[in-house]
């Protein structure tokens, strides 16, 4: 037992020398800071315009909650591209000029950094992407009858354009939040998909509709797309008349008259309770001035 007592004493000594000589070794993270996720994505629109995007967030226990008003640094290599802060979504936004010529590595993509530096509430992080340049071009017509939307990506070469073969693509429609896929595909051997688009599809009050040509978080390409309004889709219908019903919005007419009649009865109630009750009090105060 004494032995086993002195080994003890001098691993605690020898821990603790290890400490102050080097303190680093128990400095942890500040548990009061964000450690924030960054969602870093490229878009290339239907303008041909490259949008860099990050979406900053704080994933708890009860889901993502947004990180607003962090400052976002673009960069493309060593060349600072721009800075935006996050919105109340926590979504920051930065547009490449046309003007920038953009360093590509040696495999012919762009490496893209976003960088947040952090901040007294918030750790810092970083995300990164390599992204190939992609050109898509989407044609909409009828056939026999058929609605039809051909997509064609090509890359650029030093020769001319080049077909991307056996990528995937999606033909989509906006909705309130998201992308309503309607057909999904790989191009073939001269970068082509042909898709036929349902006659089903609601589209606004005069029957149109944005068709979207896109590729959807590719791992080479990003978010590339071309957009463009047609008139392909149904018309929106008039609401239907509502009648009175115990299941509608618009209740019957004896179960209103009935549920007036009772809240007049409480509510009368309550009222001549008041009225007795300030009766009792005159009558009283009377009786104290007849004493």
């Amino acid at each position: 037992m004494r032995n086993v007592s002195v080994k003890q004493i001098l691993l605690i000594v020898l821990a603790l020398t290890a400490t102050v000589s080097h303190p680093s070794l128990c400095a942890t993270a500040d548990p009061g800071k964000i450690n924030p996720y960054m969602l870093f994505s490229y878009l290339k629109n239907t303008e041909s315009h490259q949008v860099l995007q990050a979406r900053m967030t704080n994933i708890t226990q009860t889901g993502e909650v947004p990180l607003p008003g962090l400052a976002i640094s673009f960069y493309n290599q060593d060349i600072m591209l721009g800075k935006a802060f996050t919105d109340a979504a926590g979504n920051a936004a930065c547009i490449i000029s046309d003007t920038v010529t953009l360093f590509k590595s040696e495999d012919g993509s762009w490496p893209f950094t976003a960088v947040f530096d952090g901040d007294s509430l918030t750790e810092p992080t970083y995300g990164e992407l390599s992204i190939y340049d992609v050109d898509i071009e989407m044609k909409l017509s009828e056939e026999e009858g058929e609605r039809i939307v051909t997509l064609t990506a090509s890359v650029p070469a030093a020769d001319g354009p080049s077909p991307v073969t056996g990528e995937e693509i999606g033909v989509y429609v906006p909705r309130m939040f998201s992308l309503l896929p309607v057909s999904v595909g790989l191009l073939d051997e001269t970068g082509t998909f042909r898709a036929k688009f349902p006659a089903d599809i609601p589209g606004d009050s005069l029957g149109n509709l944005t068709v979207v040509g896109r590729f959807n978080d590719h791992y080479f390409y990003g978010n590339v797309e071309k957009r463009e309004e047609i008139g392909w889709g149904t018309m929106a219908e008039k609401a239907p008349r509502i009648y009175r019903s115990l299941w509608s919005t618009l209740a019957p007419k004896w179960m209103v008259v009935s549920l007036a009649i009772m809240l007049l009865g409480v509510w009368g109630h309550y009222t001549l309770v008041i009225i007795n009750l300030i009766r009792i009090k005159r009558e009283s105060r009377k009786g104290e001035k007849q004493d």
